[in-house]
């Protein structure tokens, strides 16, 4: 047994311990703190792009539409006067009568005539014009003067009166004649014209011009 040995060694370390134990020991305290993590910072949601903006102007006023159109009232006839240029000589019996030009639609020689019961004595009846019932009357009869005998040189004057076709019977068709407003007298004054338009000069007998719309009315 190393006595000697061992007591070397505990002296040794009691040695060391002394010095350990006299030497000044600095202890450093270090505050362990629990710090928490400090939370993420939440994220900032981006919002999803919606339609573009449109940019505000001025709105348009809405189209106020027009009232439907309506249709126009067909302008009256308007009076025959002297100024019209062109009229049908025609005669009943011995007397002569035109008729404006611009009325006049045919001539004809007569045709046969269905008469109408009841009528006026100057209707004669209808005829049949391409299938078109035609009134006929007799303009003698008509003007109170002689009734029309019908003979090869009788006409029928078809017109256009007020937007309808008439006939008129008369003993013969002259001639179409241009009259100026020097050739035209008015009606006699005072008197109630009718039909009558003016009396024009055309060679030795006077003739009687006619308003086709105040005919057999």
């Amino acid at each position: 047994m190393n006595t000697g040995g061992d007591m070397i060694i505990d002296d040794y370390l009691d040695a060391l311990l002394d010095g350990a134990d006299s030497s000044p020991t600095t202890v450093v305290a270090i505050d362990a703190v629990a710090t928490a993590p400090a939370p993420a910072p939440a994220p900032i949601e981006t919002p999803a792009p919606g339609p573009a903006a449109v940019a505000a102007g001025p709105v348009a006023p809405a189209a106020i539409l027009p009232p439907p159109a309506r249709p126009l009232p067909s302008p009256p006839h308007k009076a025959v006067t002297a100024s019209s240029q062109r009229w049908l000589r025609t005669n009943v019996g011995h007397d002569s009568y035109a008729l404006e030009l611009l009325r006049v639609q045919e001539v004809l020689r007569p045709a046969p005539i269905v008469a109408m019961r009841g009528a006026a004595p100057s209707v004669l009846g209808v005829m049949n014009l391409r299938g078109r019932v035609v009134p006929v009357f007799d303009l003698g009869i008509w003007l109170g003067t002689d009734r029309v005998q019908p003979d090869e040189r009788s006409r029928i004057v078809v017109v256009e009166r007020n937007d309808e076709l008439i006939g008129a019977l008369v003993s013969a068709v002259e001639d179409v004649v241009t009259l100026g407003r020097d050739r035209v007298e008015p009606p006699l004054p005072g008197s109630d014209p009718g039909a009558i338009v003016g009396i024009a000069r055309v060679g030795a007998v006077p003739t009687v011009l006619l308003d086709a719309n105040a005919l057999f009315g």
